[in-house]
């Protein structure tokens, strides 16, 4: 269960996989299902190249102690090593990997639905083989720089493929994106058409504190689209890595957005869509405890 081999397994997928992909569909079936295998032995590579710990399944305890280097303890050998899906492999990176994962679960699901369906059941939705491609390519980008590997490796002859992939995805993004933007603007306008000047005051401050989803964590800033003021949504996380001006670690949270929600014009954007929209997708929170969520080992500090 080494990085190394799952990288190169992935490698391997993927090529079987995209040469099932030429256009009339015959063997998008094993396009869909091969790109699948090849993702998730590619999110796996990523975790165990932190530790093979992280790839085992958490409830098996002799694949557990296999991974963690205690296989001589094991009941079984490591050959049925049990360990995550698909699934949870691209929640773990996503974990990991906040602001360089932009998609979202969401988004990732129809990669997900093609893959199990081929292998359970032998079925999928032939209209989502671009999306669930273009998907799988977003995801294996960012993956594949954090393991420092040289992306014309990976791809191959099929790059010029990828390539085309990307830029589908981003003409369809910003086409999107301005759709988006217009139909709020719009929204807005309509919204305080004849008001005079203090009702129109009063209501852009009533809806820009109103949040209409919460999350882990949500964050107010101006809209790009009207003059009120809507929420950022995502996660937080602690770098671990700061140092203050005295040299001393200085740990911060940061927060990482991956919506935006505008009460006063409807305005709603996701992952990418807040890169074209000008909105910070990270940022620190100077005034938040690092150590608000950390639990201690209890058996460290009871001497165990």
């Amino acid at each position: 269960m080494e990085s190394r081999e799952l990288l190169q397994s992935s490698r391997r997928w993927t090529a079987i996989g995209l040469a099932a992909f030429p256009p009339g569909g015959h063997s998008h079936d094993f396009a869909v299902h091969h790109i699948g295998i090849a993702l998730e032995h590619l999110l796996k590579s990523y975790l165990a190249s932190l530790h093979p710990a992280l790839v085992v399944d958490p409830k098996d305890f002799d694949s557990m102690l296999h991974a963690t280097g205690h296989g001589n303890r094991a009941k079984r050998p490591v050959t049925p090593t049990k360990t995550i899906g698909l699934a949870a492999a691209f929640q773990g990176v996503k974990r990991l990997l906040p602001k360089q994962i932009t998609v979202s679960e969401p988004q990732f699901e129809p990669v997900l639905a093609a893959r199990n369906g081929i292998a359970h059941a032998a079925t999928h939705d032939r209209d989502e083989v671009r999306d669930v491609l273009t998907t799988f390519v977003r995801v294996v980008d960012p993956v594949l720089a954090e393991l420092g590997q040289d992306p014309g490796q990976y791809w191959g002859d099929f790059l010029a493929l990828h390539d085309q992939l990307v830029d589908d995805h981003a003409s369809e993004l910003k086409v999107a994106f301005a759709a988006k933007v217009a139909r709020a603007k719009d929204a807005y306008t309509r919204r305080i058409q004849g008001l005079v000047s203090q009702k129109r005051i009063q209501i852009v401050a009533a809806l820009s504190a109103a949040n209409p989803y919460s999350s882990d964590h949500d964050h107010p800033v101006g809209c790009p689209a009207c003059e009120g003021r809507g929420w950022l949504h995502g996660i937080t996380d602690v770098d671990w890595g700061g140092i203050d001006e005295d040299g001393a670690p200085s740990p911060m949270v940061v927060f990482y957005a991956d919506a935006y929600d505008c009460a006063l014009c409807g305005l709603h954007l996701e992952n990418d869509e807040l890169d074209l929209a000008g909105l910070d997708t990270e940022i620190e929170l100077p005034d938040e405890e690092p150590y608000a969520d950390y639990e201690p080992d209890e058996d460290l500090w009871r001497g165990r």
